[in-house]
């Protein structure tokens, strides 16, 4: 399958929700983790409609053994709630820099009046670099796919 097809598969059956507050580039870099909730209350991710939650966490340097655990909420400035005590968290070595995390749940699992997520990030003491991206898998069909490219006068644009 080409690249153009995965995109328009991607964009048809994923929203993006961008996890961290911090307004400016999104380099690694410059995303400094805090003992916090990633969004912050107010603006927590709203998955009803949605089949299933991916949550991609993109570690950057880490100084500490940092703890990323999902949250629901019952409105976008609900309060947290824990969706298990075992489950849907990933406690990071200090050494894991650079490495990827993803914690996948199903909509259906979460509370009956709860469809809003947040990621609580905990035992923060240094300086500690992440990325937090939601991906929300919509419910609904997926597009038709084809092995055929597309003619000159059909055009698709992902992103």
């Amino acid at each position: 399958m080409s690249m153009g097809r995965m995109g328009q598969i991607l964009s048809h059956t994923f929203e993006v929700v961008n996890g961290n507050s911090t307004g400016s580039t999104h380099d690694l870099e410059d995303v400094l983790v805090n003992n916090a909730y990633y969004p912050v209350s107010g603006s927590y991710v709203d998955v009803s409609g949605a089949e299933r939650v991916h949550v991609l966490i993109e570690l950057g340097t880490l100084a500490d053994a940092v703890t990323f655990e999902l949250y629901e909420a019952e409105a976008t400035d609900g309060t947290e709630d824990q969706i298990s005590a075992t489950y849907y968290k990933h406690t990071c070595a200090a050494n894991d820099d650079g490495e990827y995390v993803v914690i996948t749940i199903e909509v259906d699992r979460l509370s009956k009046d709860h469809h809003f997520l947040t990621t609580k990030v905990g035992a923060v003491s240094g300086s500690d670099y992440a990325t937090i991206t939601y991906l929300l898998e919509m419910a609904g069909e997926l597009p038709p796919t084809s092995t055929a490219l597309p003619t000159a006068s059909e055009h698709y644009y992902t992103g």
